[in-house]
């Protein structure tokens, strides 16, 4: 799972079941989605594929609607609150988005269509790519569908407004391209936090701690990465580690130096290889 935007029109759906699914800590590819939702190039995606696929992956997709745009605003934060992404049907029912966070009457909206595929949008641009107006009776709905998991999600991205911003920098493409991969490992690392988490460091404590160390070991025992470059890794690690609000217990905190350490180094002999040495 990656952000980066749809290659083609049919596929709007199964990227917002995507993006909407890596909120929750779900990784699954937008082929697969469409496979089971039963996407096609003349007919796209419709919402009992998308509601099919969801609960392949143990989640339901809730329908709500309303035809007033204030009542249809307070449905859809009303959700975010409770940390549901929403998926909404925008541009006529001709195109699906996804929402994960509302911030100060600004929506954070992950839009596959667009080159930056996270974005910011003021209320009114939204609720104006939302609303669908019949053209025979000229009555007006505003439909979505929020994605709730029948399973404990214990990590819940919190994209707020300037981590989307960040993300979509130049300098985060790598970051955003491989966002699975950089979650995934930091999930083996470090623990969600919970109600009951004690004695825990943040990811960014941890980089305090041992960063310097880290990046002059891997950098000086390999010899070929250079500081800036493994230091714009950890970085990303520490990125990543704040939206899903990731810690490291005090007590694992050598296992987490090792483990770090470990991917650095193969990620220097992956990319500039390493000869032998006994």
């Amino acid at each position: 799972m990656s952000f980066y935007p749809q290659p083609n029109k049919y596929q709007c759906g199964p990227f917002a079941l995507k993006y909407a699914l890596v909120m929750l800590g779900v990784f699954k590819g937008e082929d697969q989605i469409g496979i089971i939702a039963g996407s096609t190039w003349w007919a796209g995606t419709d919402e009992f594929g998308l509601a099919r696929a969801a609960r392949r992956f143990n989640c339901q997709l809730k329908h709500f609607q309303s035809s007033n745009p204030n009542d249809a605003r307070k449905l859809l934060v009303q959700h975010l609150k409770k940390g549901y992404p929403c998926i909404l049907s925008v541009k006529n029912w001709e195109h699906w988005c996804t929402v994960v966070n509302y911030q100060k009457g600004k929506f954070v909206v992950i839009d596959s269509e667009l080159d930056k595929v996270v974005n910011v949008q003021t209320t009114q641009r939204l609720l104006k790519r939302w609303r669908y107006i019949e053209e025979d009776t000229g009555i007006v709905s505003y439909d979505g569908y929020v994605l709730v998991p029948k399973f404990k999600a214990y990590t819940h991205a919190q994209f707020t407004i300037e981590k989307a911003k960040l993300l979509m920098y130049d300098k985060n493409e790598d970051l955003a391209n491989k966002w699975d991969q950089y979650t995934n490992d930091l999930i083996n690392i470090c623990k969600p936090r919970t109600k009951l988490s004690l004695n825990v460091i943040t990811f960014s404590e941890f980089l305090r701690r041992n960063e310097q160390n880290i990046i002059k070991r891997v950098a000086n025992w390999h010899g070929e990465p250079t500081y800036s470059e493994l230091k714009k890794i950890l970085a990303n690690m520490k990125f990543v580690a704040e939206v899903y609000d990731l810690i490291i217990p005090e007590d694992e905190e050598k296992k987490a130096l090792i483990d770090i350490t470990s991917i650095l180094m193969m990620y220097a002999c992956g990319k500039y290889g390493m000869n032998k040495i006994y």
